[in-house]
C-alpha cells in the first residue's frame, strides 16, 4: 500500500495544486520574510535547497533575488509546472528542479552542497519518528559547514489550544472539506481531505477522499530533533501568515525555526 504523500502527490497532484497555486501571489513577501530572518542569524545563502518544493513559487522568488536554488519534490507533476515557471520567469539560469522523495534526498544530491535547507509551509513530518530522522541527519550531510536548515511549519504548542475538528476551502470548482483529529500523545495530526467537484449542473460529486498525517512539534521538541542529527538551534521567529510581534513561541501559529550545521571539527560544550 502506498504512503499518503505518493496518494496524493504523485497520483492525484491536481487535487492539491489548486491549493499551492492560490498562493503563488504571495510567495515574494514570505521569501522577503525569511531572507530577512536568515541575515539576522549572519546567513547570505548564495545556493539554497528548496526541499519539498511543490510548483516551485519560493525557489522562483528565490531565482529573481540572484540566489541559486535545486527545488526538489516528490511530485513529477509539480515539478513540470516549476519548470515551465522558472522559464517565463527568467530564472531557469539560476533555478533547477529535480524529482525526488525527500526520505532519499542524499542519494538523489549526493555530489551537491548547498549554504543551506529551506523546508516551507508545513512539508515537513509526514513520515515516522525514525524516518524523519534520518531526513534531517541527510540534509546536514548536503550543506556546508555554518549553513542551515531552516524550517516553517505549524506549532504543535498552538494546535493543542486551538485545535479545530472541521474545516473547509474552496478553490473555483472545487470543494475540500477537512475532517481532523489530534493525537496529544503522540503529536501526530490525521486529517481526511474530502473533494468534491462542481459539475456543470451546479451539483458536486465525489472526486477523491484521503487521508494525510503529519507530525507538530513544540520548540523545545524541535530543538532536541535537530541538536540529535548534527544541527545546532540558532533562532526561531513567527512563521508565515499573519504576524504575533512579541508573542512568546507557545502563542505562535505557525514557526520558522533555523539551526546551523557546526563549523567542522568544533565539538559542542555540554
Amino acid at each position: 500500500m502506498s504512503h499518503w504523500t505518493e496518494d496524493l502527490f504523485v497520483n492525484h497532484p491536481e487535487l492539491y495544486v489548486k491549493a499551492l497555486e492560490e498562493r503563488v501571489s504571495i510567495a515574494g513577501d514570505e521569501v522577503d520574510l525569511f531572507l530577512k530572518y536568515l541575515g539576522e542569524e549572519g546567513f547570505k545563502p548564495r545556493r539554497i535547497l528548496d526541499l519539498n518544493c511543490g510548483i516551485g513559487r519560493h525557489s522562483i522568488e528565490l531565482g529573481k533575488r540572484g540566489i541559486s536554488v535545486v527545488g526538489t519534490d516528490l511530485s513529477p507533476h509539480y515539478i513540470q509546472i516549476a519548470q515551465k515557471s522558472a522559464k517565463s520567469n527568467q530564472v531557469a539560469d539560476k533555478v533547477c528542479f529535480k524529482v525526488a522523495d525527500m526520505r532519499r534526498i542524499s542519494a538523489v544530491l549526493a555530489r551537491e552542497k548547498f549554504d543551506g535547507v529551506v523546508n516551507l509551509f508545513t512539508s515537513f513530518g509526514f513520515y515516522d519518528d525514525k524516518t524523519n530522522v534520518d531526513i534531517l541527519r541527510q540534509c546536514c550531510g548536503l550543506v556546508r559547514s555554518k549553513g542551515f536548515f531552516a524550517l516553517e511549519i505549524m506549532n504543535r504548542d498552538w494546535i493543542v489550544r486551538n485545535f479545530q475538528q472541521r474545516g473547509f476551502s474552496r478553490y473555483e470548482n472545487l470543494i475540500v472539506l477537512e475532517d481532523r483529529t489530534f493525537d496529544a500523545k503522540t503529536s501526530r495530526t490525521a486529517t481526511t481531505w474530502t473533494y468534491l467537484v462542481q459539475k456543470n449542473d451546479k451539483s458536486f460529486v465525489l472526486e477523491k477522499q484521503v487521508t494525510i498525517g503529519t507530525r507538530l512539534w513544540s520548540l523545545h521538541e524541535l530543538i532536541d530533533i535537530f541538536e540529535k542529527t548534527g544541527w545546532r538551534f540558532k533562532a526561531v521567529y513567527p512563521g508565515f501568515g499573519r504576524q504575533q510581534g512579541e508573542a512568546p513561541p507557545t502563542e505562535l501559529q505557525r514557526l520558522f525555526f533555523i539551526a546551523m550545521k557546526p563549523a567542522l571539527g568544533k565539538k559542542r560544550v555540554a
